[in-house]
């Protein structure tokens, strides 16, 4: 009967079958160096992307059917095409929102600069009224202490 042990040193391993529990190394490196490899970055080329500028602008959305159709058309990966979507979309919802958000502030300061408007003249026709009438400036200090 053969043993695990028998079986990695007839495999020629010269690494030890068992190791101490202090050691970090998980035994697969091998493994890791192959699944690991960094690949080279893919850049599209500039008739690449204005291709797939415009199949966004028609629809932002990716069925299967037109990923594999786009992946062909371009000579690349169904998986390139849908990250380039996935990609595009994220740059389009952060232009919305910077867009949106402009949109909010501006109406928040024109909402804002017709409420200071608003609140000097009704200052400036408190002041007239007071003016005016004493009774009204009585019944205006009554008011301010009973509240």
């Amino acid at each position: 009967m053969m043993s695990f042990a028998d079986v990695h040193q007839a495999n020629g391993s010269t690494r030890p079958f068992f190791r101490p529990y202090e050691h970090e190394d998980n035994g697969d490196d091998d493994l890791d160096e192959y699944f690991h490899q960094p690949e080279k970055k893919r850049r599209l080329t500039v008739d690449q992307v204005q291709f797939l500028e415009r199949s966004f602008e028609v629809e932002n959305k990716l069925e299967p059917e037109r990923k594999i159709q786009l992946a062909k058309d371009l000579g690349l990966q169904p998986r390139q095409v849908a990250i380039w979507f996935q990609n595009r979309r994220a740059r389009w919802k952060t232009k919305q929102l910077e867009k949106d958000y402009e949109v909010l502030q501006s109406s928040y300061n024109g909402l804002k600069a017709d409420y200071d408007n608003l609140f000097k003249e009704k200052e400036k026709l408190k002041a007239e009224v007071n003016k005016h009438c004493p009774f009204v400036r009585e019944f205006n200090n009554l008011a301010a202490i009973l509240v």
